[in-house]
């Protein structure tokens, strides 16, 4: 049967534009630490194991949070992403350009809240390459990979699964977009290829590339 053309091409952010090498998750991940340390009281000791159950039972931690201690999402948002990713990351004229001649229009979508997207987005010198942002807030504060994030973008863009190719860094959120039904290119970056991954990449700049591998199967 021969497959309908991609309209829509989905962008994950952190670790996806960019290397991970830059360190910003792990920036993220100590900040989230903190919080729970100093906004709920929880013990160094603890921080680990409690972290782990929320990600198991919710998702992630702050879906936990919401969920488990009622605590102010914006909040903790504002906590865990407050240093300037401009301090990190540089401007990428080869990403801008190669998104550039991509003729597919593009859309973001991210955990991560739409302050920090765009920040990252307007460092890189790529956010007017994306049609749309779709950050945590955008998302009802739902993550990637629960479906119900993804419902929320395809009902917005009114596309179907198929009408999508997701690229992402993220195994989970590759795993639910192709359960879906979206195509999908793994941003691998030297990791084991993805089970969800149709395609994979080591860098985002081969991106190219693996659409072209993508419309050729």
């Amino acid at each position: 049967m021969t497959r309908m053309p991609a309209r829509f091409l989905l962008v994950d952010v952190d670790n996806t534009l960019y290397s991970r090498a830059y360190g910003v998750i792990e920036r993220v991940d100590a900040l989230i630490d903190c919080f729970l340390v100093e906004r709920l009281g929880i013990t160094p000791a603890e921080v680990g194991a409690v972290r782990g159950e929320l990600r198991r039972v919710h998702g992630t931690t702050l879906r936990g949070l919401m969920h488990e201690r009622a605590i102010d999402a914006d909040e903790y948002l504002r906590f865990v992403h407050c240093f300037d990713v401009a301090e990190i990351l540089a401007p990428d004229p080869a990403l801008q350009a190669m998104l550039a001649r991509i003729p597919l229009p593009k859309v973001s979508m991210t955990n991560a809240p739409t302050a920090h997207a765009h920040a990252v987005l307007d460092r890189l010198g790529v956010r007017d390459c994306f049609l749309r942002v779709y950050a945590l807030e955008q998302l009802d504060y739902v993550p990637k990979p629960l479906p119900e994030a993804f419902a929320t973008v395809l009902e917005d863009l009114a596309a179907a699964p198929a009408d999508c190719i997701l690229v992402e860094d993220s195994p989970p959120n590759l795993a639910t977009a192709r359960a879906l039904g979206m195509r999908t290119v793994h941003v691998a970056e030297g990791a084991a290829s993805a089970p969800g991954a149709e395609v994979t990449i080591g860098s985002i700049l081969e991106l190219e590339a693996a659409l072209a591998r993508l419309e050729a199967h």
